[in-house]
């Protein structure tokens, strides 16, 4: 019987938008699926990763990266020991996302002995500020993953994938950015695009692989964490704040991608943070 395929959800992260791990896996890791981006980079061992049906070796300068829905299964044929750092898109930055727009696979980057360097240089500085305690360590750890976020793009060594970077994607997504707490409509965005409503939501499910709606949401509620850990504004405040029309359905909205309540969230990361 073919196994069902787990889905993580964000509070696999603990409370945390960046989660860093150090996985020792013996023989296998289940398939699974998760809503956050996941960089795995092989520390000792050997096996495969099986990404959305195709088979991947794992190699000791081979870094993966997942997106948000993608498959995989982890296979030890000697037991494996792996650098895992995950995030929430929530802290990416704009020119980072727009580079990861196109792909319908996991990305398999095959590194250079420098870069690999590089890399694995800096994912062990992840882990000294994640497991320390540092007053401001969320604001580095942000700056952090986006640092390499860029050494990978800029290495030039992706394989089976061709990024590219549409202007009309960005001003899309900008124009949400900016928008977001106004809610704009279908009929604004189609207007703004210089398409037709149908033609709109067909082009923003084939190009960001989800729906306006849904897309919207889910800006709206990483604009919600932020303020709920970096401000002392009230539930109600930051309904209204982030487009929501009432603070009871802030909370049903945010509950459902989060599991747990925006004053659950709260408190969780504080305790975090003593």
């Amino acid at each position: 019987m073919k196994k069902e395929a787990v889905f993580l959800n964000n509070t696999y992260l603990c409370g945390h938008e960046i989660f860093f791990n150090l996985s020792e896996i013996k023989e296998e890791y289940p398939l699974h699926f998760h809503e956050f981006y996941e960089l795995e980079l092989l520390i000792e061992g050997e096996g495969y990763e099986i990404i959305n049906g195709i088979k991947y070796d794992i190699k000791p300068n081979t870094l993966f990266l997942f997106h948000p829905t993608d498959y995989h299964q982890i296979i030890a044929t000697k037991p494996l020991k792996i650098f895992n750092v995950a995030f929430t898109d929530s802290v990416i930055d704009e020119k980072n996302i727009i580079n990861f727009l196109d792909y319908d696979n996991g990305i398999v980057i095959n590194l250079s002995e420098n870069k690999l360097k590089q890399v694995r240089s800096t994912i062990e500085i992840i882990r000294d500020i994640f497991y320390g305690n540092r007053s401001n360590k969320e604001l580095i750890l942000t700056h952090l993953v986006n640092a390499l976020l860029l050494i990978i793009i800029g290495s030039n060594e992706l394989k089976n994938n061709t990024i590219t970077t549409k202007k009309q994607n960005v001003d899309v997504l900008k124009y949400i950015q900016n928008n977001f707490q106004k809610n704009p409509s279908l009929e604004e965005l189609s207007q703004f695009c210089g398409y037709q409503k149908n033609y709109f939501c067909e082009y923003f499910k084939k190009n960001f692989n989800t729906t306006y709606k849904e897309y919207l949401s889910s800006v709206k509620i990483n604009h919600s964490k932020k303020l709920l850990k970096l401000t002392n504004k009230s539930i109600k405040e930051i309904a209204t704040e982030c487009g929501f029309n009432s603070a009871n359905n802030f909370i049903r909205k945010f509950k459902e991608t989060s599991i747990i309540t925006p004053k659950e969230y709260r408190q969780l990361y504080l305790k975090t943070m003593k």
